[in-house]
């Protein structure tokens, strides 16, 4: 017998949490005028579906721009990185 899947949101609830972390997300959400509730979905969702992060790409993407720039980073060469990807 397989586990049954949710159709839509489904409702969980925190125990114990700590009062300083309370404290934390209430002025998050206030800072991002949002719900406590919709504070802690987007605080979960930015932890647990963020994307993992070759190491290796990451530097290697970071060698090649070193190399376009060389050793001089100017106003139009970071205009021109900055816009790169951006259509």
């Amino acid at each position: 017998m397989q586990p049954r899947r949710a159709a839509g949101p489904v409702t969980i609830t925190v125990k114990n949490l700590p009062a300083e972390l309370h404290r934390r997300l209430r002025a998050r959400a206030a800072q991002h005028r949002r719900s406590l509730n919709s504070e802690v979905v987007a605080c979960l969702a930015a932890t647990v579906m963020a994307e993992r992060v070759d190491p290796e790409a990451l530097l290697a993407r970071a060698r090649l721009l070193r190399r376009e720039i060389a050793g001089r980073l100017t106003d139009t060469a970071l205009s021109r990185l900055k816009s790169r990807g951006r259509s």
